[in-house]
């Protein structure tokens, strides 16, 4: 008959236990803004228009703080490529060769012809003005960028979604001079 006080006070300590670590696991794995989010992985489509050409693919994104990767794949005029990065470092493997530069945006130009800081999207992505350059952004009541004036580039927050207690953006539309993009996300991961 001892057994079952000390049973019941060992799986009780073990439930309050199992309960604390998960509460602890919640809060370390999204950070509480999302300035504060720098590793993720994302799903979505991405559409863009540069002059008189235009394509759209699907994409995958992976984010680990300063590195990252960009995989495209549909009819972006090639099928499927991959452009990575890492502070002063840059590739573009197109499956038929890769490139190399110190800046993401001329490989994304190279792929779509966009003048495309990806430098910044790894900011806008978030609901975030990039801090390396000057910016104009537009709040709506709660605090929610709605719209953004960056880098020669006008962009619209116009749909967010909720994840893991935060309010990240899940299409943003973008136009710079004759070209323009639109990335919808369909499925955020942030990471730990």
């Amino acid at each position: 008959m001892a057994c079952k006080p000390l049973f019941r006070a060992l799986s009780l300590s073990a439930l309050i236990l199992l309960s604390g670590c998960q509460a602890l696991r919640g809060t370390h794995e999204i950070g509480s803004t999302p300035a504060a989010l720098t590793d993720w992985n994302l799903d979505g489509r991405f559409g863009y228009r540069a002059g008189n050409d235009g394509g759209s693919a699907s994409v995958k994104w992976e984010q680990r703080n300063e590195q990252g990767a960009l995989h495209f794949s549909g009819p972006l005029g090639i099928g499927s490529a991959r452009i990575s990065w890492s502070p002063g470092h840059a590739e573009l493997d197109n499956g038929k060769e890769i490139l190399t530069a110190t800046s993401t945006t001329e490989l994304a130009w190279r792929l779509t012809g966009l003048d495309l800081p990806v430098e910044a999207l790894q900011f806008w992505v978030r609901g975030l003005p990039w801090p390396d350059a000057s910016a104009r952004p537009i709040f709506d009541q709660t605090g929610t960028l709605t719209s953004l004036d960056q880098a020669g580039w006008q962009i619209r927050f116009d749909r967010y979604q909720a994840v893991g207690g935060l309010q990240l953006p899940a299409r943003i539309r973008a136009q710079h001079l004759d070209q323009r993009f639109t990335l919808i996300v369909k499925n955020w991961e942030p990471l730990p």
